[in-house]
């Protein structure tokens, strides 16, 4: 019962095969938020698919949906069914839950590091599209076992239950509910 702060604990870093899992998971689940909006979008819009400027404003409207959907879950110490699934948090290099702004960082580096492979296979040659594999590449190489993107962003995705004491949000969330903290007395 002493009034010392104590350090949080150290979280594992992710392994590849809990981000590939999540990562399908997470496909499967945007499957379907993207084909609502995109099918909403269509019928509000009569968007028939035909090149211009209303397929421009398509594909930007779904990039802001998926913007706004990882930016919301992955801030604040939320996490999307997938990540809760496996257990996977984004935190900072501090262990504490990312705000709202870097998650929006970390999504526009993922993007580019992502997209601009993609671009560039289209437009140049077909073998950039390997450069897409990069980041989770860098996974393997990498001492703690984050992406290139988690690099880039000063995130870090991390194994956490949030049943366990090992989720830095559990504490605090913990605390806003009751009000006390664990070392005040009964």
């Amino acid at each position: 019962m002493s009034s010392e702060a104590v350090a949080p604990p150290e979280l594992q870093s992710a392994g590849i095969w809990r981000r590939f899992m999540s990562m399908v998971y997470e496909g499967i689940m945007l499957f379907g938020v993207l084909f609502f909006f995109g099918y909403a979008f269509s019928a509000l819009l009569r968007f028939q698919g035909h090149p211009g400027v209303l397929r421009d404003l398509f594909q930007w409207f779904l990039m802001l949906l998926l913007g706004l959907y990882f930016t919301w879950f992955w801030s604040l110490g939320r996490r999307s069914l997938p990540m809760k699934t496996v257990a996977l948090l984004i935190v900072d290099r501090q262990n504490k839950p990312i705000s709202s702004l870097r998650a929006m960082a970390r999504f526009i580096v993922a993007g580019v590091l992502g997209l601009l492979p993609l671009a560039l296979a289209a437009k140049v040659h077909p073998a950039f599209f390997l450069l897409a594999l990069l980041p989770l590449a860098w996974c393997f190489v990498d001492a703690d076992r984050q992406s290139l993107y988690d690099r880039l962003s000063g995130t870090r995705l991390v194994v956490s239950d949030p049943k366990t004491s090992q989720n830095p949000t559990h504490t605090t969330q913990t605390e806003e509910k009751t009000g006390r903290t664990d070392t005040q007395a009964d």
